[in-house]
């Protein structure tokens, strides 16, 4: 039998993977928290055979409790349950020591696999992910900041400079010949492409990277 701790700020979704494993399974999930600064305290207690770490937490993220693993020794391997499915994220887990990653959307064969093979330590990708990890894993692709700056086009460039001007949507619509509707298209396509929340992070951002 597996067993296993999961980490994860929504309660009910913790509670809803429990309930997909059975006995016949040979997965139990023993443990459930909310709040990633208790792993430590959690596996001084009980011995689990590896951890599935939900990424985006208030209190503490998923890096952030894979950090505070290694700073106090623990050795665990910890399976990344995320939505998230941009490269930021998948590197960081990675390079913070997560043996593997998968999102939520999985089918439970999915998981059950994942599981299993991150119990013996070895490494899982969902499949939807499988070609961005084997490009990293290459160094086809170094994922870093400047490559998130390759990945805009001239014209989100161009509105990235008059959002710096402090215009407004309609403004740069006005001033760029195009559609209110495109400029609003545009910046949803920028901040996703930048991983930036706000306008404030997207401007703050851009002066760092020299695009204003």
């Amino acid at each position: 039998m597996i067993r296993a701790l999961l980490v994860d700020d929504h309660q009910l979704f913790g509670e809803g993977v429990r309930s997909m494993f059975k006995p016949n399974d040979g997965i139990e999930i023993v443990k459930i928290t909310t709040n990633g600064n208790n792993v430590p305290s959690i596996l001084s207690e009980i011995e689990v055979d590896m951890i599935l770490m939900d990424i985006s937490m208030p209190l503490i993220d998923g890096v952030g409790v894979l950090e505070l693993m290694k700073s106090k020794g623990l050795d665990v391997p910890v399976l990344m349950l995320t939505m998230h499915q941009d490269m930021k994220y998948i590197r960081k887990s990675l390079e913070t020591g997560a043996q593997g990653y998968i999102l939520k959307d999985a089918s439970k064969a999915e998981l059950t696999e994942a599981i299993e093979k991150v119990s013996r330590r070895e490494n899982y990708f969902h499949p939807k992910i499988n070609n961005q990890i084997f490009d990293y894993l290459r160094g086809t692709k170094n994922p870093s900041q400047g490559d998130l700056v390759d990945q805009l086009s001239d014209r989100e460039k161009e509105i990235i400079g008059c959002i710096g001007k402090g215009m407004n949507s309609k403004a740069i619509a006005e001033a760029l010949f195009i559609s209110e509707h495109t400029v609003k298209t545009h910046r949803r396509n920028i901040m996703h492409k930048l991983a930036v929340k706000n306008t404030a992070e997207l401007v703050t951002y851009s002066m760092e990277k020299g695009i204003i």
